[in-house]
């Protein structure tokens, strides 16, 4: 797939996640995403535009002011792209960023959202150091 089909879905998305109103954040939701799209956070996956909008008021509620933001370009392989977000302050000001990878359905709607917002721990200690990059 193109960029151009990723950012066309990617649009109402990032809309859907500043809209406080739930109906016009449902539409948006709607637009952007498969009826059965999925968010997978670290501890829950959300499904659906309902669960997606309840997590996108639980967004507004632990960051009230921020925007959650595209901060990259697209990394794209067949119908998956690797892509960096951030979440910004009304100022601008960075307060996270992270990166993650969206998935669109055959109709170019968004599928999945597996975003990662820590940073890769290091490598355990037994690890064998020759399947290692040298320190």
């Amino acid at each position: 797939m193109d960029e151009s089909r990723f950012l066309t879905a990617l649009k109402p998305y990032y809309e859907a996640f500043a809209e406080h109103d739930e109906s016009r954040r449902l539409e948006l939701l709607h637009e952007a995403m498969t009826a059965d799209a999925e968010i997978w956070g670290p501890n829950r996956v959300f499904a659906g535009a309902a669960q997606i909008s309840e997590k996108i008021a639980g967004f507004h509620r632990n960051w009230p002011g921020c925007r959650l933001v595209l901060a990259s370009g697209l990394n794209i392989f067949l119908d998956s792209a690797r892509l960096c977000g951030a979440i910004v302050r009304s100022d601008g000001s960075l307060v996270a960023r992270g990166d993650g990878i969206f998935e669109l359905a055959p109709d170019g709607r968004i599928r999945r959202v597996i975003p990662y917002w820590d940073p890769l721990p290091p490598l355990p200690k037994s690890w064998p150091r020759h399947l290692a990059v040298p320190e």
